[in-house]
């Protein structure tokens, strides 16, 4: 299971949530597995930008976005 189909899970599991105390353990679970997943995509985006050429990383940073 993907990270993604972790959190597609959890949120529909939130939906279906029948009382409030099953709501809030599936909402701090959702909120946990989201956090996971922004800290590895953060991770490996650090890492691929690390792998890109000096000279390309400079071309990028003079672009104006």
């Amino acid at each position: 299971m993907t990270p993604q189909d972790a959190i597609s899970d959890l949120y529909h599991k939130a939906a279906l949530a029948v009382d409030e105390s099953e709501f809030d353990i599936v909402i701090a679970d959702l909120r946990s597995a989201l956090r996971e997943n922004y800290d590895y995509l953060q991770s490996v985006s650090a890492e691929y930008l690390l792998m890109i050429p000096l000279v390309i990383r400079k071309r990028v940073n003079r672009s104006p976005i």
